[in-house]
C-alpha cells in the first residue's frame, strides 16, 4: 500500500518464473553467507530488502533473495586455481554463458569463495570423470562406450590431446545393471556381438547410435545389453557335442536353442564356443514369430509373462523395436493341473456392514477357504464381556457362500496383560501380545469354539509370533512401572522366542480340540525375516527350528507360513537380481519357491516331513491403482510391481504349487484391505481404495480350482 513516487525504481519479474523467493534468517546467518547460498551479492540483498546496515539482520526475519531455477542451474563456489575456462569445461558450457549468467565483466577476476551460477548437468545421461595418470582420451572413450570425437565435442576440448591429470570431464553415464561395455576385436562383426549378448544388430545400432550398415572398427567400444544371470546360463560346447544332444540334455527344444543363440544352422557350433541356456532347470522355452500388429505387451499377456522378462529373454533394449517375422523366445505354457484337496483361500478383513457383498466376491473368486483375522481384544474387551456381532455376521455370510473358514486368533486384551508402549524417535509404537496367564486364553477359546463349532473349520493360533509387533511379552514377574510421560518403562526382559510361543500353542490346541475335535489347529504364520536381534524379531529359520524342537508339531495339524514383502516373480529362484527389481531380492525368503523348499526341508530335518504347510498369507503389493498411502521407507519393494505383474504373479504362484506336494493351502492376502482402512493391506487388496477390482481379482478368479476346470 506504499505510495509510489515519480522517478522511483522498482524491481519487476522478468519472465514466467518468480524472480525472487522468501528466505527466513537462521541463527548465525550473515548477509555474506546468504549471498553465497543464493548466488548473489550483498549489495543486491541490501537493495532488495532496504537494509541500510549490513549487520542489521536477526533470526526469524524474512527477506527477499533472488531465486535460482534448480532444474536448470546449480550454484558453484569458486576454489583455488579455478578460472572461468576451467569451470566452463567442468560444467560442459562456455565462458560467455558463465559471464552472462553471473554478470561478470570482461577481464573481471573471480575471487575464491564467490558463488556463481552454472548450467546443471543431466545426471541421467552424463557423469563427471577425473583424468588419471596414463589416461588418454582414447582409453576413456573405450571405457565409456563412446568415441574420442564425441568426448571432444561434449567437453569443448581443442582436441584429443587437450586433457591433463586431475582435469574433470563429462562422460556418458552407463547403467551397469542393464548394460556392459564390449570392445570390438579383430574379426568381430555386430552380428557376432549381438549373438554373444542375446540381442540383434538393430538393437545394438539403436543403443549405440550407429548408423548405416558399416561394421564397427577394431578397438571401438560399444554398449550391449547385459545377459541376465537370473534368466540364462552359459554353456561351453564340448568336443563331440551337437546342438540336438545339448537340447535333449537340458530339456530345451532344438528350435528354441537356435533362436536363443541366433544359429542359422543347428550344425554351426564348435568346441569351446559359449552358448546360452535357460538358467532355471524347469524352465521350458518356446518360439513365437512376431505377427503384424503385435506388441511386446500383447505377446507377454498371451504367454502369462511380463514385458521385462521377454526383454531379458531376447536382449531387447527398446520394447518398441520388434519386427514382423522376427522369432522371439517365450516361456512355454505350463500344463494346468489342480492338486486334489488343495485349499484355494483368500483373506477377508472383518467388516460386518459389508459381509454379504464380501461373500459375493468370495463366491466370484471361486475359492474354497477364507481367512478372517480375529483380534481377541475386540471380541472380549472386558473380562467375561463378549462382542460377537461383527464376527457372527462374517461367519454367517461365509457359511452361506459354502466356503471353509479359518479364524486367526491374536492380540490379547489389555485386561489380560501388561500393556506396553514404546517411545521411539518421538513416535509411539503400541504392541499386542499374549496374555499374562494362559488360562485367560483357554477360557476365551472355550467360549469362541463352542459358539462356532461345526461352522469354523480351522484356527490359526496367533499372528507372526517371531515379530515384537505381535508378540510383546514383558517379564511379568517384574511389575511394569509408568514413567513420568505415562508410558510403561521398558521391561528388563523381552520374552521373544519359540519356546514361549509353543506353551501358548499347547494350551490353544488342547482347548480347541476339547470343544471341536474336527477343527484344524494351524501354527501362526511366521513373518519372513532374515535377521535376529531378539528384540524386534527372530529370523524365520531360527524360530521355525526352535518351534519344532519344542514340540509345535505335536500341538498342531499344520505349520503356518507367510510369503510377502517381495517383488520377485514366483517363477524365479534365489538370488540373482530379477528384471525390474532394484532391492529386497537378496534373501531366499523373498523367493516363493525357495521359501516353500525351506519349509519342506526344515520339517524333514526335524523328522516330520509329512506335516502339512499352510501358507496363511501370500501376496505381492503394488503402489499402482488407488491406495490409502504411498510406500514409506523400508517398503520400496512396493514400487517395483505393477498391477499387471501383481495379477500375473498371483496366477503363477497358484499354478506352480499344483505340481508340488506342499503346501496344503494358500490364502491370498487380501480381498478388502482398502475398504477396511488398513494402509499396508491396501497395497495388496484385490479391490482398491476407489472400489475398483484390480487385475489380480480376475486373474485369481480364472485360476483353475478343480479337475474339471483344468
Amino acid at each position: 500500500d506504499h505510495q509510489l513516487l515519480a522517478g522511483q525504481s522498482i524491481l519487476v519479474p522478468t519472465g514466467g518464473r518468480p524472480y525472487v523467493e522468501i528466505y527466513e534468517i537462521k541463527p548465525g546467518d550473515t548477509l555474506f553467507g546468504i549471498s553465497r547460498r543464493f548466488n548473489t551479492r550483498v549489495e543486491i540483498l541490501r537493495t532488495l530488502n532496504a537494509i541500510a546496515d549490513e549487520g542489521h539482520i536477526e533470526a526469524g526475519q524474512r527477506i527477499l533473495v533472488p531465486s535460482v531455477d534448480a532444474t536448470a542451474f546449480e550454484v558453484y563456489i569458486v576454489v583455488e586455481e579455478d578460472s572461468l575456462f576451467s569451470i566452463a569445461q567442468r560444467f560442459h558450457t562456455v565462458v560467455s554463458l558463465l559471464k552472462s549468467l553471473n554478470g561478470i565483466a570482461d577481464g573481471e577476476h573471480i575471487e575464491v569463495g564467490r558463488s556463481i551460477l552454472v548450467p546443471k548437468i543431466d545426471e541421467e545421461r552424463f557423469e563427471r570423470y577425473t583424468i588419471q595418470t596414463a589416461d588418454s582420451l582414447h582409453s576413456v572413450s573405450t571405457r565409456y562406450a563412446t568415441t574420442e570425437a564425441e568426448l571432444v565435442a561434449l567437453n569443448g576440448l581443442a582436441g584429443p590431446l587437450d586433457i591433463e591429470v586431475g582435469q574433470v570431464i563429462l562422460v556418458p553415464r552407463i547403467d551397469e545393471t542393464l548394460y556392459e561395455v564390449y570392445v570390438m576385436a579383430e574379426g568381430d562383426t555386430l552380428f557376432d556381438v549381438a549373438r554373444l549378448y542375446k540381442t540383434n544388430v538393430a538393437q545394438l545400432r539403436l543403443l549405440n547410435g550407429l548408423e548405416g550398415r558399416a561394421d564397427v572398427p577394431v578397438g571401438r567400444s560399444i554398449l550391449a545389453p547385459k545377459v541376465d544371470d537370473a534368466v540364462f546360463q552359459r554353456y561351453i560346447v564340448q568336443a563331440g557335442d551337437t546342438l540336438f544332444a545339448i537340447s535333449r540334455r537340458f530339456g530345451v527344444s532344438l528350435e528354441a536353442l537356435q533362436v536363443l543363440n541366433q544359429l542359422a544352422d543347428s550344425r554351426n557350433i564348435q568346441a569351446g564356443q559359449a552358448i546360452l541356456l535357460p538358467a532355471a532347470e524347469e524352465e521350458t522355452l518356446d518360439v513365437y514369430v512376431v505377427q503384424l500388429g503385435d506388441t511386446l505387451k500383447k505377446i507377454a499377456e498371451a504367454y502369462d509373462t511380463t514385458v521385462d522378462y521377454l526383454q531379458s529373454l531376447n536382449g531387447i533394449s527398446d520394447p518398441n523395436l520388434i519386427q514382423v517375422d522376427e522369432a522371439l523366445i517365450v516361456p512355454k505354457a505350463r500344463q494346468l493341473l489342480v492338486r486334489p484337496g488343495f485349499g484355494f483361500g483368500v483373506q477377508v478383513l472383518l467388516d460386518a456392514a459389508d459381509a454379504s457383498a464380501l461373500a459375493d466376491s468370495v463366491a466370484r473368486l471361486g475359492v474354497n477357504w477364507v481367512k478372517i483375522d480375529v483380534p481377541w481384544a475386540e471380541i472380549e474387551p472386558e473380562q467375561g464381556v463378549f462382542q460377537y456381532a461383527a464376527l457372527d455376521a462374517m461367519v454367517a455370510a461365509m457359511e452361506l457362500a459354502d466356503v471353509n473358514i479359518m479364524l486367526n486368533i491374536y492380540a490379547a486384551p489389555d485386561w489380560s496383560r501388561v500393556s506396553f508402549i514404546e517411545t521411539l524417535n518421538s513416535q509411539m509404537r503400541e504392541y499386542s501380545g499374549p496374555p499374562e496367564n494362559l488360562s485367560y486364553l483357554s477360557d476365551f477359546l472355550a467360549h469362541l469354539v463352542t459358539r462356532y463349532a461345526g461352522l469354523v473349520d480351522a484356527y490359526e493360533v496367533w499372528k507372526s509370533p517371531n515379530l515384537l509387533k505381535y508378540w510383546m511379552v514383558p517379564a511379568y514377574h517384574q511389575p511394569a512401572k509408568k514413567t513420568e510421560d505415562g508410558d510403561y518403562s521398558f521391561p528388563d526382559e523381552i520374552l521373544l522366542g519359540a519356546n514361549i510361543y509353543v506353551r501358548l500353542l499347547q494350551v490353544a490346541h488342547g482347548t480347541i480340540k476339547s470343544y471341536d475335535a474336527d477343527a484344524l489347529v494351524i501354527t501362526g504364520g511366521l513373518a519372513p525375516v532374515g535377521f535376529s536381534d531378539n528384540y524386534n524379531s527372530v529370523d524365520t529359520s531360527t524360530y521355525l527350528n526352535d518351534m519344532l524342537r519344542h514340540g509345535a508339531a505335536d500341538y498342531s495339524d499344520g505349520i503356518g507360513a507367510i510369503f510377502s514383502a517381495s517383488a520377485v516373480p514366483p517363477s524365479l529362484t534365489c538370488c540373482d537380481k530379477p528384471p525390474g527389481v532394484e532391492s529386497h531380492y537378496e534373501s531366499f525368503l523373498q523367493y516363493f519357491q525357495d521359501l516353500l523348499t525351506f519349509y519342506q526341508d526344515t520339517l524333514a530335518a526335524n523328522g516330520i516331513g509329512g506335516k502339512p504347510v499352510f501358507v496363511t498369507q501370500l501376496g505381492w503389493g503394488t503402489r499402482e491403482g488407488t491406495n490409502l498411502a504411498i510406500p514409506s521407507s523400508g517398503f520400496e519393494w512396493l514400487n517395483y510391481t505393477s498391477e499387471v505383474e501383481q495379477a500375473l504373479y498371483v496366477k503363477q504362484a497358484y499354478q506352480l504349487v499344483q505340481n508340488q506336494d506342499s503346501p496344503a493351502a494358500m490364502f491370498l492376502y487380501n480381498l478388502n484391505g482398502c475398504a477396511a482402512n488398513d494402509e499396508e493391506a491396501c497395497f495388496f487388496s484385490l479391490i482398491d481404495a476407489a472400489g475398483e477390482q484390480r487385475p489380480a481379482f480376475a486373474a485369481y478368479a480364472e485360476v483353475p480350482k478343480s479337475a474339471d476346470a483344468a
